[in-house]
C-alpha cells in the first residue's frame, strides 16, 4: 500500500453545545508572536469543553516555544489534521473529509473532535483504564476481503510498528478465509474509516484487546476473558441502546 496516494494537495482556502457553523480561534499565540489559530465546526452537538481543549492545545505547544506553518500536518488523536493560512496572522485547522482517498482537506474539526471524543470514551469504558493507545489514520491495517459488508466480526490489535497500526479485522465464522491469511487485504486506516466509520470508535484500544461484534452487541476481550464495560459508560450505553429493539 503506497500511504503517499492517500493525499491530494488542496488550496489555502454537562456541556454547552454549539451553534451551526460556529468559529473559534485561539487569543494567546500572538503573545508569542505567532498567529492564532481558528476552527470552524457545522455540528452543535460537539461539547464547547472539546473545542476548548482543541484550542489549549495549540496554545500550549506554541508558549513552549514550537512554530506552526502553513502546509504543516498535526496528529490531534488518530486524526491528522492541516494547516492552511488564512492571513498573515492567522492560521485555520483543517481535516479529511472522510469521504474518499486521496484526501480532501476541508475547512473543519468536526471529525477531528467527534473521533477523539468517541475513543476515549470507548478506553473509559473499560476497568482497568488502559488509556488510548491512538494510531494514525496512516496506518495500515489488515482486513477480510469482505470487510465492507460484514456484520459479525472481530478486531484485533497487536502492538503497531512503523506504518502496521497493529489492527486486523477478520470474520471469526468464516473458516476458508481464517486457513488463508494471504487472501486478507492491507489497507491504511483511513481507508477502513471511510468503508467502516462504526469501526472507528475502536481504533484507540490498546494491544492485546479484541472487539467482537455479534448480533449488534459489543464484546471486548482481553487475555482474562470477556472485560465488562463500566456501568453507565459510553459501551454500556451503546450495547443498552442496540438491544432496545429486540426487547420491545
Amino acid at each position: 500500500m503506497n500511504l503517499r496516494s492517500l493525499f491530494r494537495s488542496v488550496g489555502s482556502t454537562q456541556t454547552t453545545q454549539q451553534p451551526s457553523g460556529s468559529t473559534h480561534r485561539t487569543a494567546n499565540c500572538k503573545r508569542h508572536d505567532h498567529p492564532e489559530i481558528q476552527c470552524r465546526l457545522s455540528d452543535p452537538a460537539i461539547p464547547a469543553e472539546d473545542i476548548s481543549w482543541l484550542l489549549r492545545f495549540f496554545e500550549r505547544r506554541v508558549a513552549d516555544g514550537e512554530r506552526f506553518q502553513a502546509g504543516e500536518t498535526v496528529q490531534i488523536g488518530w486524526m491528522l489534521t492541516k494547516l492552511e493560512a488564512v492571513t498573515d496572522d492567522l492560521l485555520c485547522i483543517t481535516e479529511p473529509d472522510m469521504q474518499a482517498i486521496p484526501i480532501k482537506f476541508v475547512d473543519s474539526v468536526d471529525s477531528t473532535l467527534k473521533h477523539l471524543r468517541n475513543q476515549k470514551d470507548v478506553v473509559a469504558s473499560i476497568a482497568p483504564t488502559p488509556g488510548p493507545d491512538f494510531p494514525s489514520l496512516q496506518q495500515s491495517a489488515v482486513v477480510h476481503p469482505d470487510y465492507k459488508s460484514i456484520g459479525g466480526l472481530l478486531l484485533t490489535r497487536n502492538p503497531s510498528h512503523q506504518a502496521d497500526s497493529g489492527w486486523s479485522l477478520t470474520d471469526p465464522d468464516d473458516e476458508a478465509h481464517a486457513q488463508a491469511p494471504s487472501r486478507h487485504l492491507r489497507i491504511s486506516l483511513y481507508q477502513l474509516g471511510v468503508d467502516r466509520p462504526d469501526l472507528i470508535k475502536f481504533l484507540a484500544l490498546p494491544p492485546d484487546l479484541r472487539v467482537r461484534l455479534d448480533n449488534g452487541q459489543i464484546r471486548v476481550t482481553g487475555s482474562d476473558g470477556e472485560i465488562q464495560p463500566l456501568p453507565g459508560s459510553y459501551l454500556d450505553a451503546l450495547n443498552k441502546r442496540r438491544k432496545r429493539p429486540f426487547s420491545e
